[in-house]
């Protein structure tokens, strides 16, 4: 990858023509997170006001106690790190990392800081990709400068990130084309953990600082929904006694955890709630299908897609609001399926995701 506006250009616009269809009210089945703890190595990230406690260290901290709640409660999803000792990692490696490993979700950590050093606890605040915010009228949109700027710990960036400019938000535009589907599930996990993060240890004593959307490079170069957390403010003399503290980073892991939970519960397939659809179609046993697009109207024989794929057949929903799933294959195991998924996601269709269908229902993966 060695610049980034062809590489995301070819991405975003082989996907664009199907993403908006992709996205379905029950949501994906979610195998496989890319925890990413953010700098490392030869980048502290932000320093507290004696430069003895360093971002990176509470990065790794939070990340792996994320990862074990992760593992503890959902043992059948693979937790992946973007790095697990202190490395200095690309910012574009860690997102391709999670689009080539094929995951499902990415949720990259941080730790926040301001200009000025105060006792008051600021709060958490979520971000997840989007355009140019550069004319906020307040100064939010530094902590994408800030993050972004690590790029200049890297080896010829100016190459590598040809056209963007750490210290100009306007070069923003250049990312663009982030997927709509994408976006939306990115919105829905993003709002689930900062909800959760609001509730402590740090949930700060002003109004909530709120899910928000920046150019941050690494959520640029995920294909799937993916997150950017600032857990709190490290010159804070309030937040950095959580932040010192193995109690402390262990309950801020445990509140992310309870902000994933949430969005499985809610929107993942594989959550702990069961669906009841009503679905216009009779199967004799449970099989396992990759649903490939959604939408609201049954889309027109003439579509290129369908000359594309023949194969393509539809399951009606009439309870949801994208109520027509395209889908493509029919496997007895879910191992078959997942194989396929795969295939599929590298093509035409990066936001595709196995369902069950039994008797003429739309049922639980696992």
């Amino acid at each position: 990858m060695k610049k980034l506006i062809p590489v995301l250009v070819v991405i975003f616009t082989i996907c664009n023509s199907y993403a908006i269809m992709s996205q379905n009210v029950s949501g994906p089945f979610i195998r496989k997170i890319v925890i990413d703890p953010g700098h490392g190595g030869h980048d502290p990230g932000a320093l507290s006001p004696d430069r003895k406690l360093r971002e990176k260290d509470i990065n790794l901290s939070v990340a792996r106690y994320l990862g074990q709640e992760i593992n503890k409660n959902y043992p059948d999803i693979e937790v992946i790190y973007s790095r697990n000792k202190d490395v200095a990692v690309d910012l574009d490696k860690r997102g391709t990392l999670a689009t080539e490993q094929h995951a499902d979700l990415f949720i990259s950590i941080h730790v926040n800081s301001t200009r000025r050093n105060t006792s008051v606890a600021l709060g958490p605040e979520t971000w997840v990709f989007g355009g140019d915010r550069s004319r906020r009228n307040d100064d939010s949109y530094d902590v994408v400068l800030k993050e972004n700027e690590v790029i200049r710990f890297e080896e010829d960036y100016k190459t590598k990130y040809e056209g963007f400019d750490p210290n100009n938000p306007q070069s923003m535009i250049v990312f663009n084309f982030q997927k709509d589907a994408i976006m939306r599930q990115s919105r829905i996990l993003g709002t689930c953990i900062q909800q959760s993060l609001r509730q402590g240890p740090l949930r700060g004593v002003e109004k909530d600082r709120g899910m928000k959307e920046g150019g941050f490079v690494v959520l640029a170069y995920c294909s799937m929904p993916a997150v950017l957390v600032e857990l709190g403010f490290l010159n804070s003399s309030t937040d950095r006694k959580v932040f010192n503290s193995d109690e402390g980073r262990r309950n801020l892991a445990r509140q992310l955890f309870f902000g994933f939970e949430k969005y499985m519960e809610t929107y993942a397939e594989n959550g702990k709630n069961t669906l009841n659809n009503n679905i216009g179609e009779v199967q004799a046993e449970k099989l396992y299908r990759v649903q490939v697009m959604a939408s609201m109207e049954k889309l027109s024989a003439s579509e290129n897609v369908f000359s594309s794929y023949p194969q393509i057949q539809y399951i009606l929903c009439p309870g949801q609001i994208y109520k027509y799933k395209y889908t493509l294959g029919d496997f007895k195991s879910f191992e078959e399926a997942q194989e396929y998924c795969i295939k599929l996601r590298s093509g035409h269709f990066p936001d595709a995701f196995v369902i069950a269908v039994k008797d003429g229902q739309l049922v639980p993966v696992n």
